[in-house]
C-alpha cells in the first residue's frame, strides 16, 4: 500500500509541476503580447515632440533631358508646433536645378501647407535614376524636432525629341532672279533650341509635262543656293517659328537663285524645286 501510495503521490507531484509550468508559460505569452500591443499603440500616436511631417507626391517622376517635372510637398504641423518651415532638397544630378514655390511657409498648429517643387534638367543632365532627398528646416527651439526627410526618385532619360525644318519660296524663279527663303522651324520641346548649323540643298527638279514632252532640260546647274549666313547659335523658341518671326534679318536668310545662262532654259519654266533641310542643335 505504501508503494502504491507513494507512486500515486509521485504522479500527483509531477502532474502539478507540469500544470504550473504550463501556467507560467501562458503568463509569459500574455505578457509578451501585451508588450507588443502597447508598443504598437505608442507608435500610432507618434512622438509627442513638436515638429513637422513631410509628404511628397508622386514618389517617382520620369523626365526627358532638357525638360522639367514637378512634385507636391505637404508640410503638416504636429503636436502643437507652429512656425516657419523652409523646404530643402539634396541629391540632384549634375546640370539640374530645383525651385520651391513658395520658398517657405508659416504653419499653425495642426495645419498643412502645400509647396510645389520644380526640378529642371538640361541637355547635359546624366540619364539614369537619381534619389532626391526632400525635407525642410525649422528654427531651432527646445522641444522641437527637425522634419524627417523623404526620398523620391527622378528618372532622367535621353531626349528623343527632334525639331523639323521646312520652307517655301512662295514665288516662281526666273533667270537672274534671287529669292530669300524664310525657313520655318518647329521645336516640340518645352525649352528653347540653340541651333549651331543650318543648311539647304536642292534635291530634285520636277519639270512640267510640256517640258518633259519637248525634252527641254532643267538641272541643278541652273540654280544656286546661298545658305544661312546669320550668327550661331541661332535661338529658336518652343513651338512653331520662322527666321522672320524670331527677328532674323532677311539678308541673312538662305537664298535660291536661278542663274541666267547662255543655254536654253525653257525647261525650267514652271518647274518645281524640292529642297532638303538639315540642322543641328540642343535644347537649353
Amino acid at each position: 500500500m505504501q508503494n502504491e501510495s507513494g507512486y500515486f503521490r509521485t504522479i500527483m507531484r509531477r502532474t502539478t509541476t507540469a500544470a504550473k509550468a504550463l501556467m507560467v508559460g501562458l503568463v509569459v505569452m500574455l505578457l509578451s503580447a501585451g508588450t507588443i500591443f502597447a508598443a504598437s499603440q505608442g507608435g500610432s500616436q507618434g512622438d509627442k515632440t513638436k515638429g513637422v511631417t513631410v509628404q511628397v507626391n508622386p514618389v517617382s517622376r520620369t523626365v526627358d533631358q532638357g525638360d522639367s517635372v514637378t512634385y507636391t510637398l505637404s508640410l503638416t504641423a504636429n503636436n502643437g508646433f507652429s512656425g516657419s518651415v523652409t523646404p530643402a532638397i539634396s541629391g540632384l544630378p549634375a546640370s539640374t536645378t530645383a525651385a520651391f514655390a513658395p520658398t517657405s511657409v508659416s504653419l499653425a498648429s495642426g495645419k498643412t501647407a502645400t509647396v510645389t517643387l520644380t526640378v529642371a534638367t538640361t541637355a547635359t543632365t546624366p540619364d539614369g535614376k537619381a534619389d532626391l532627398t526632400i525635407g525642410g528646416t525649422i528654427p531651432a527651439a527646445a522641444g522641437v524636432s527637425q522634419p524627417t526627410a523623404v526620398v523620391v526618385q527622378l528618372m532622367v532619360q535621353s531626349s528623343n525629341k527632334t525639331f523639323s525644318i521646312s520652307g517655301n519660296l512662295g514665288t516662281q524663279l526666273t533667270p537672274g532672279a534671287t529669292v530669300p527663303l524664310n525657313l520655318a522651324i518647329a521645336n516640340p520641346s518645352n525649352k528653347s533650341l540653340a541651333l549651331n548649323s543650318l543648311s539647304v540643298t536642292i534635291t530634285a527638279i520636277n519639270r512640267t509635262e510640256a517640258a518633259l514632252a519637248a525634252r527641254l532640260p532643267c538641272t541643278a546647274a541652273d540654280y544656286a543656293v546661298t545658305n544661312y549666313s546669320g550668327p550661331y547659335p541661332l535661338t529658336v523658341p518652343t513651338g512653331p517659328s520662322s527666321l522672320k518671326s524670331i527677328g532674323m534679318d532677311e539678308a541673312k536668310w538662305p537664298k535660291i537663285a536661278m542663274l541666267d545662262t547662255t543655254l536654253n532654259q525653257d525647261g525650267c519654266k514652271g518647274a518645281t524645286l524640292q529642297f532638303s533641310y538639315s540642322g543641328a542643335g540642343q535644347g537649353s
